[in-house]
């Protein structure tokens, strides 16, 4: 019989006692959220949500007045510095894989976030599926430290809230597509903390607003309530949302779904012109009117009632927009490339100057399929005396 080789010996040691150079799952420390801020004296303020196995359970809800994470906060002017610093602060080696959402403190996105996005672009570790947020007249700092009673990181609590609230979520990926093209500018979701009493003073996470931002990736404005769906659904991005409108007759309230966007341009010299049509589908959940939508010609006339009211709604604050902010977050400057690409070369430099004067025609055409359990009003509403 032949001899072993000390090679072979080698190889066979190595297969019976385990990989020698092995990372245990306890060396790592899980960054389930960033928070980037301008601090006082200007310098960028990166703060960490890391996990504490020992402050919860497995299944991560609830259950436990210790706290399932802690949060660690650097100082510096360079991101990845900043990350070092983190680091050096904990005793296992950080992870990014985990991370949940990125919280850009108002400030720091008002003075520009063009370093920060640079760096997210570039860092491998990065989750492309990351959820992004702007905070509403804030710190990202003050997220990570919300002690939410759904979940133990105010992180996830954020990412969940975004994506069952009416603006849908945004994601890492969404931004960096936009600030990628010359027709659109870039807009987050903004989250904010909010208290009615004291039982739920820094419990409660709301996202109601979106931040606008211009090429230079600077916040310019923020629009809130009502018009930041209408923003949204003009972007393509709201799939469905529950609406209440008052009409002469009284108020109807509407889930409407399947929420679909499609924009036709025209440009004839130095005229610029986008047609807009939003359809979608709506199901009545509250019908205080004298209308009875059982009835195909009055509920066809109130669909159309329905319609110009909302066209007239979405065009107010397209103008509005123009006017305020003249950026295209709705992409009117990527269908004009689409459909008219020699002149969009002439148009690309100049898209924020021209923007505002675009003219802007909307057109909503929502069907009411579904009445509701009961066709017909419960006898007495709406009926006058």
């Amino acid at each position: 019989m032949k001899k072993i080789s000390s090679i072979s010996w080698l190889i066979v040691l190595m297969l019976v006692s385990g990989c020698w150079d092995r990372n245990e799952i306890n060396d790592y420390a899980f960054w389930i959220g960033t928070a980037l801020d301008l601090s006082e004296d200007g310098n960028l303020e990166k703060s960490a949500q890391i996990a504490v196995p020992a402050g919860f359970k497995s299944t991560g809800r609830g259950g436990s007045d210790q706290r399932g994470n802690i949060v660690v906060t650097a100082s510096g002017s360079s991101v990845v510095d900043l990350e070092q610093q983190v680091q050096d602060k904990l005793p296992r080696r950080i992870f990014l894989g985990h991370r949940r959402a990125i919280f850009i403190g108002e400030s720091l996105a008002r003075k520009g976030i063009v370093s920060i996005m640079d760096q997210f672009t570039r860092n491998t570790d990065t989750r492309l599926r990351t959820d992004i947020f702007v905070v509403n007249n804030g710190k990202g700092r003050d997220v990570l430290e919300v002690n939410s009673p759904f979940n133990k990181f105010s992180s996830i609590v954020a990412v969940d809230q975004d994506r069952f609230c009416r603006l849908g979520d945004t994601a890492l990926r969404d931004v960096l597509l936009d600030i990628g093209r010359d027709g659109i500018r870039p807009s987050m979701p903004m989250v904010e903390i909010t208290a009615r009493n004291k039982q739920e003073k820094n419990q409660i996470i709301e996202v109601k607003s979106v931040a606008i931002f211009n090429q230079y990736l600077q916040m310019v404005g923020k629009v809130t309530g009502r018009e930041s769906l209408e923003l949204f659904w003009m972007k393509g991005v709201l799939k469905d949302q529950f609406i209440t409108e008052e009409t002469e007759s009284g108020n109807i309230a509407l889930y409407e779904s399947n929420l679909k966007k499609s924009i036709h341009t025209e440009i004839n010299g130095d005229r610029i012109k986008a047609h807009v049509k939003l359809e979608g589908i709506g199901r009545v959940i509250e019908n205080n009117t004298d209308i009875d939508i059982s009835d195909t010609p009055q509920r066809v006339a109130l669909e159309r009632t329905l319609d110009t009211m909302k066209a007239k709604q979405i065009e107010a604050t397209v103008k509005k927009l123009q006017g305020q902010y003249g950026q295209d977050v709705f992409g009117i400057g990527e269908e004009i490339h689409r459909e008219h690409p020699y002149q969009w070369k002439k148009l690309r430099k100049n898209w924020d100057q021209l923007f505002p004067s675009v003219e802007v025609t909307v057109t909503v055409k929502l069907k009411i399929e579904n009445m509701g359990g009961i066709g017909k009003r419960i006898p007495g509403i709406g009926a006058k005396e």
